[in-house]
């Protein structure tokens, strides 16, 4: 299955690749007539195009959809292939089952991508992103956005994370590290290592005592960069990150105190569908406690707007 979203993000493209063909598509046969079980992955045909998508997997916008095409889609979502994810010519296959616990790109990824492409990061020598997941950020500064690019690192505590990096960025520019990087971007500081771009797309939506308790729950990680970008940035360095109608006035409060420049390049309204979060009756009730409303709406009953901040040291800006 191929997703390919419009450098916009108006529309979302999907087609049907490789094995789908045969098994869903019913492109069973060659020219000559030969039954086929399974096609190159390089071969794919058009199915469907969601107008205005703000989700990678709307189930709801699916589910409207005549019923032969609703259950052909669903298929091919549900089928065992690897997902090959598109955007602005970069493109990255994802395969749920064989990288376990590895966040895949999500339509948060595809915004944080469109609002690199409209930055000046034609001066960034030195990158690095925390949390980096399936790694599509990182491939799409490598492929598209930061021309005199040296190295970029990318931290994950998963090392499931550094095998789908493998298997998707070759580019010798690029270093995966696994472990906490709070830990790694503390020890980096200490050695006097500084970055030209820091980029993080992390948990943003806060939770009960998430800062003490788990740093990759909650906003705890976005918090500790926001706090620490003064130190972990070269002179006109700046750190791209996301940040949530639900993250709550923290971050902001942080931004204000360390006389931080801020700047939101690009939001967009999204379904919150963060599974673990809607079905924990604690983090819900917390959440509708401090400002989450119920908005029924194109088929979802709570909304968020995420945003993401172009954030400098005020020495960066006045440079």
């Amino acid at each position: 299955m191929i997703l390919k979203f419009s450098t916009d993000l108006s529309k979302l493209d999907v087609y049907a690749n490789g094995s789908e063909l045969a098994t869903i598509m019913g492109f069973d046969k060659d020219d000559k007539g030969q039954r086929v079980y399974a096609w190159p992955k390089e071969k794919s045909v058009f199915v469907h195009s969601f107008e205005n998508p703000v989700l990678v997997t709307d189930n709801h916008k699916i589910s409207q959809l005549e019923s032969t095409l609703r259950d052909t889609i669903f298929a091919l979502y549900n089928s065992p292939t690897p997902k090959i994810n598109q955007y602005d010519g970069v493109s990255l296959e994802f395969d749920a089952r064989k990288y376990k616990g590895v966040w895949g790109p999500s339509i948060d990824t595809f915004l944080f991508c469109k609002a690199l492409s409209r930055m000046d990061l034609s001066t960034v020598k030195s990158a690095v992103e925390i949390g980096c997941g399936s790694g599509f950020i990182s491939k799409y500064i490598l492929e598209r956005t930061a021309p005199k690019l040296e190295k970029i690192l990318l931290i994950d505590w998963d090392k499931n994370a550094g095998d789908c990096i493998k298997d998707n960025i070759t580019d010798n520019r690029a270093s995966f590290f696994e472990g906490d990087a709070t830990k790694i971007l503390t020890l980096a500081n200490k050695l006097g290592n500084k970055y030209d771009l820091i980029v993080s797309n992390p948990p943003y939506i806060r939770r009960p005592k998430s800062i003490d308790d788990n740093p990759y729950e909650g906003i705890g990680l976005l918090a500790f960069l926001i706090e620490q970008a003064p130190k972990l940035l070269s002179d006109n360095g700046m750190l791209v990150t996301n940040i949530s109608s639900l993250s709550g006035e923290l971050p902001m409060e942080i931004i204000s105190r360390r006389v931080l420049h801020d700047r939101i390049v690009d939001s967009m309204d999204v379904p919150l569908k963060v599974y673990n979060v809607i079905n924990n009756k604690e983090w819900m009730d917390y959440l509708l406690q401090h400002g989450l409303k119920s908005e029924s709406k194109k088929g979802y009953d709570y909304w968020q707007k995420i945003m993401i901040h172009k954030i400098q040291p005020s020495r960066a800006v006045k440079a």
